[in-house]
């Protein structure tokens, strides 16, 4: 199928042209015969295509991860601490409720102890019977739900200063209305966010209902009791039941919307193959020339091995100018000759260089050093068919030290 479907009007239908051979038909009525649409319109699928669709299907590196969060793109649910700030709040009141009510009471008692010397102007007035009681009654309170909200954002995303996440961006100050309306209409997180909602508002009032109908007798009783201090513990007790009873269902659902988001972040930031090898190219360089690289150190490695394998060769194979072919022969151990270290062009004229100084004979045979570099491996015995040509080679080379040493003598 492809990503675009056309719609076109033809009298009373709406069609859907879903691709150049398939054609579906819808009537218009009802609140068909309400919708205005153009003659021709194209409606692109591709602008709301998953994760998957669009060739995202790896998971995120963590480098990735990291640049998402200096950015100030994190998996952060906002449900769960304002759920949590109201529960921790309410129960904080909760176990003040007698602190608090005895602070009430006291600046009643001296407000009706002292009504008729209370100077209104005072300006110490509006402290002791106002503000300062209602920082006693509220400060305890505040603290409790500061420290909860700090907590339970940072157990989700953990502490990390990220000054590029506050810099200011002037292009959000231009409202994208097609954004807006993919991300808060047509969406799988609006949908989310519009069940989680009605969820919410169906909890509310079935627990709110519940709650009622099995007090509703002692309800009714109140109005035959003339004691205010019960109805008001009663009725603050019923409130404060429906209200831990809603958020605790409201924390699962908080849970619920926690998860959703860490899904939501990880398919977000979801990477295509290719993005994958870029991302590792520009951090740790091209995999090929890295390769050729660690090939030229190890080419190097060897070079300086067999360098050190020179003294040791009876003889050294040559072309005058691009090969060079050192050999040992250990009548104890090989049947023939073995190569130890050969090279071309530069190498080869380190090896004769070696030689040299070393007094190691160097035979000159361009078809010979040419075949044994090409076809002969480092610490291979030479092929059979080469044995009449090293031979006249040690030949040389025996001769030539007999000369050296009747020179000598």
């Amino acid at each position: 199928m492809e990503n675009k479907i056309n719609f076109f009007k033809e009298n009373s239908l709406l069609i859907l042209d879903l691709s150049n051979s398939e054609k579906t038909f819808y009537q218009k009525n009802n609140w068909w015969q309400n919708l205005q649409l153009p003659d021709e319109f194209e409606f692109d699928l591709q602008r709301f295509a998953s994760a998957e669709s669009e060739g995202r299907t790896e998971k995120a590196t963590e480098h990735k991860k990291k640049k998402a969060r200096e950015e100030g793109k994190v998996a952060l649910s906002k449900d769960i601490p304002a759920v949590l700030i109201s529960l921790f709040g309410f129960i904080t009141i909760y176990f003040l409720a007698n602190y608090s009510l005895k602070v009430l009471l006291d600046t009643f008692s001296y407000v009706f102890e002292n009504i008729m010397t209370l100077d209104i102007n005072d300006p110490n007035l509006v402290y002791d019977i106002l503000l300062i009681p209602s920082v006693k009654i509220f400060i305890p309170i505040a603290i409790i739900a500061v420290i909860i909200g700090i907590v339970a954002n940072y157990a989700q995303i953990g502490f990390k200063v990220t000054p590029k996440a506050i810099k200011p961006n002037f292009k959000k100050l231009i409202p994208d209305v097609f954004k807006f309306f993919k991300s808060q209409v047509f969406s799988v997180t609006s949908a989310f966010n519009l069940i989680k909602s009605l969820l919410k508002v169906a909890i509310i009032c079935a627990i709110s209902y519940a709650l009622i109908i099995g007090k509703i007798e002692q309800i009714k009783n109140l109005m035959n009791i003339d004691d205010i201090f019960y109805c008001f513990s009663f009725i603050a007790k019923m409130g404060f039941d429906l209200i831990m009873q809603v958020l605790v269902v409201l924390l699962v659902i908080a849970l619920a919307d926690y998860i959703f988001v860490r899904w939501q972040y990880e398919e977000q930031l979801k990477m295509k193959k290719q993005e994958i090898k870029e991302e590792y190219k520009e951090m740790y360089g091209d995999p090929n020339v890295k390769n050729r690289l660690k090939q030229m150190y190890q080419t190097l490695l060897n070079q300086k091995k067999m360098l050190g394998e020179v003294p040791k060769a009876d003889v050294v194979i040559t072309n005058p100018t691009h090969y060079a072919v050192a050999l040992k022969y250990d009548s104890i151990v090989d049947e023939a000759p073995r190569v130890i270290a050969k090279g071309e062009d530069e190498f080869a004229q380190k090896i004769k260089e070696v030689a040299r100084q070393h007094n190691i004979f160097m035979y000159e045979n361009i078809m010979l050093a040419r075949t044994l570099y090409a076809e002969v491996e480092i610490n291979d015995i030479i092929p059979r068919p080469m044995y009449s040509l090293v031979i006249n080679a040690y030949k040389l080379a025996l001769e030539h030290k007999e000369k050296e040493k009747v020179g000598v003598s």
